[in-house]
């Protein structure tokens, strides 16, 4: 056992404290858990209690950052994991706040995987959204069912040819290309070119 000497707000993280057991240093903590665990000067204090407000602090910390990280927008489970990871958490501490903030619906992959696809797929194709979600971390097998479920893209293929060609003049192998590097397919970008009257162009230049 230890008497704790003095408490220290830190001075670049002013939601943490030093606290000081018998004159000398002994751990940081979220000042929230301390004051929770009833820390005082002059408290009497083992290390294994002590440790325990560690690995508590560490948590609290971790969960106020993945809080913060999410309210931004809508995050894979993969995004804060790699998050937590590049902030110096552990894996144990980070899988407890994935678990925390799924059950809180803060993280859903089904659900973000729908709201990106349905907000993207106006001006991206299906190659285009399935190569983003997989960089994000989402879930192969969902993904492709949500993409198997939006159905050709026609429109949004012939409203991406017409805005190109609002700046660039027409030819045939730069739209398609331009078409291509949007994620769309085939079968798409050729629906899209004919539907703005240029079925007569020669495709098999391509």
């Amino acid at each position: 056992m230890g008497k704790i000497t003095d408490i220290r707000p830190q001075q670049r993280a002013k939601s943490r404290v030093n606290i000081y057991v018998d004159g000398e240093y002994a751990a940081a903590l979220e000042a929230l858990t301390a004051k929770a665990g009833g820390l005082e000067i002059g408290t009497e204090i083992s290390r294994e209690r002590l440790a325990e407000l560690e690995a508590e602090s560490e948590r609290e910390s971790a969960l106020r950052r993945a809080f913060s990280y999410v309210s931004r927008r809508m995050r894979t489970e993969h995004e804060l994991h790699e998050y937590l990871k590049g902030k110096g958490y552990g894996d144990n501490i980070i899988d407890q706040v994935i678990e925390n903030l799924k059950s809180y619906g803060y993280i859903d992959d089904d659900e973000f995987i729908r709201s990106y696809v349905e907000n993207k797929s106006g001006v991206r194709g299906k190659r285009r959204l399935r190569h983003d979600l997989g960089m994000l971390g989402a879930e192969e097998s969902t993904v492709n069912a949500v993409l198997d479920e939006l159905g050709d893209q026609r429109e949004a293929a012939a409203k991406a040819a017409e805005k190109y060609l609002r700046s660039h003049s027409y030819d045939y192998k730069k739209l398609c290309a331009h078409l291509s590097a949007k994620g769309f397919e085939w079968d798409d970008i050729r629906a899209a070119v004919r539907g703005i009257g240029k079925e007569e162009e020669d495709e098999g230049s391509i």
